[in-house]
């Protein structure tokens, strides 16, 4: 007796009861259940798709990558900081696979692809960016039929195994990702006296907050709330070129625009630094209207937001001076102010602070201070009292 579908019922001299189908020019019988039938098919279903050679067109994948960044920047639903990066990996990866054919890139080809871009030396990182820049790329090919499926589909990057050496540099380098409370009051004290106003000001914001340093510079004096002690982050500078043509753009997620809530003292610092630039302005020309805090102040800049670069640089030759041997980084304040807020508040808060989407995200940042390292030991000392 036939079923309305592939699946086939029949029945033996003996009486006993089998299943068989039909599919991809074979058949398939012997099947106790219509069950087992369909379980088969779908796996020879599968192994076929695997089987089958991926439709692609001769195009060469640069020609096809500079059709899809186009169409990408078109759209304009991104950051231009976004566009920059995505540029950026489709020319890295135009250099290696940019006259390989799309009907030549398949599963087998990309896995080899992203084991020699890290034996060449490409950082776990970079290959995640290579990887989604690069399914965009394809979804961008199924979607105008120039491939009929995604080969980056199932594809997982090259693991990057850790030595025993990497392990123990990375214990004994923990306490060098913070300051201690001593080594930031010696360094916010050497800037108030060796830096100038704006630098002393911004050392505090970006210690206090945790804030990130391109939040920081996108300050103006209405985004601070001496009403509740409080400066709203929600927008950050970027520049690739000249610092005159820096731009404006939203936070570096919508979880990252936020209100962080900071002492008296930084409100006081903050509120020195308007009224000084307040009276600069007007006895002095500004290179542009727009009041930012924290600008260079010598005539040709003036008024201009500083580069990160040059503010990296003046907290690295801070940190130098003031006899810390810890390596100065970007990531270095906010690993600082996650370490010295965190044994006093929830996750949920730390979270928030530091502009995180979940606190997953944030546990990076907070590293166990030697002191909170010896908290358990008084269950043992209770123990053997």
């Amino acid at each position: 007796m036939k079923t309305k579908d592939r699946f086939k019922r029949k029945v033996t001299a003996s009486g006993q009861v089998t299943w068989y189908f039909q599919a991809f020019r074979t058949t398939r019988r012997g099947f106790k259940t219509k069950r087992e039938a369909q379980l088969a098919y779908l796996e020879l279903e599968k192994q076929n798709k695997r089987r089958k050679k991926i439709v692609g067109s001769n195009e060469k994948f640069a020609v096809v990558a500079e059709m899809w960044f186009d169409h990408y920047r078109e759209l304009k639903e991104q950051k231009q900081s976004t566009y920059d990066k995505r540029k950026e990996s489709v020319r890295t990866l135009s250099m290696w696979i940019g006259d390989k054919e799309l009907k030549d890139i398949d599963s087998e080809f990309l896995v080899s692809l992203f084991f020699d871009l890290k034996d060449k030396g490409y950082a776990k990182n970079s290959l995640y960016s290579f990887k989604q820049t690069l399914n965009l790329i394809l979804k961008f090919c199924v979607k105008n039929n120039l491939l009929n499926e995604n080969p980056l589909v199932g594809v997982t990057l090259p693991k990057y195994q850790k030595s025993v050496q990497d392990l123990k540099n990375s214990l004994e380098s923990l306490d060098q990702k913070y300051l201690t409370i001593d080594e930031l009051r010696t360094l916010l004290n050497y800037s108030v006296i060796h830096e100038e106003l704006t630098l002393s000001t911004l050392f505090h914001v970006l210690f206090y907050t945790g804030c990130r340093i391109s939040e920081a510079l996108a300050l103006q004096p209405e985004d601070i709330d001496f009403r509740k002690n409080e400066i709203l982050f929600f927008k950050q500078t970027a520049v690739s070129g000249r610092q005159i043509d820096f731009r404006i753009e939203t936070t570096k997620s919508v979880s990252s625009a936020r209100r962080v809530v900071v002492t008296p003292l930084v409100m006081e610092k903050l509120q020195h630094l308007i009224n000084v630039l307040d009276e600069m302005r007007a006895n002095l020309d500004f290179v542009i209207e727009e009041p930012y805090l924290f600008v260079y102040l010598d005539p040709s800049k003036r008024g201009l937001p500083f580069r990160r670069e040059y503010v990296n640089d003046h907290i690295k030759t801070c940190v130098a001076r003031c006899g810390i041997t810890k390596p100065f980084h970007t990531h270095l304040t906010r690993h600082t102010m996650a370490s010295l807020v965190a044994e006093h508040c929830s996750w949920d808060v730390l979270k928030a602070r530091l502009g995180h989407a979940d606190k997953s995200t944030s546990e990076i940042y907070r590293h166990l201070t030697a002191d909170e390292r010896l908290k358990p030991l008084q269950a043992f000392i209770d123990l053997e009292s």
